[in-house]
């Protein structure tokens, strides 16, 4: 949601105006839910937590499941038709680390909190460039 980070109060959400209270998003002025302004390192903690999983569990409900659903864990040769997208063959693989894999990523340390995060192969976001600011 384009409303994360912002903290509480009323924001836009395409059109609509959300109101924000901690992780909740809601319509302005009612009582019906309009999503959430969780960031994916908190929700690896938190499921991490709630099952009892391992970190390496956790990870991959984050990461290489959620390429498994939509197909791109993998090169093939087909065109693969999933969750109303089609992926073309040529198309990188996501949520996995190796050759030729679409080079987005997060650094993560012991405690799942975030030190890096790589798009495209580039470095954009350094916990230790962020605090000598």
């Amino acid at each position: 949601m384009t409303a994360m980070g912002l903290g509480d109060g009323e924001h836009m959400l395409g059109t609509m105006n959300v109101c924000i209270r901690g992780d909740r998003a809601t319509l302005a002025g009612t009582d019906t839910l309009a999503g959430s302004v969780v960031s994916m390192d908190t929700c690896v903690k938190r499921f991490h937590k709630f099952t009892g999983c391992t970190l390496g569990e956790a990870l991959l409900c984050a990461t290489l499941h959620p390429a498994m659903v939509l197909g791109r864990h993998q090169r093939n040769n087909t065109t693969h038709h999933s969750v109303s997208r089609e992926w073309k063959n040529n198309a990188p693989p996501i949520g996995i680390l190796e050759v030729g894999a679409k080079a987005d990523l997060v650094m993560l340390n012991d405690d799942l909190d975030v030190i890096e995060t790589w798009v495209g192969g580039r470095s954009c976001f350094s916990k230790e460039r962020n605090n000598k600011r």
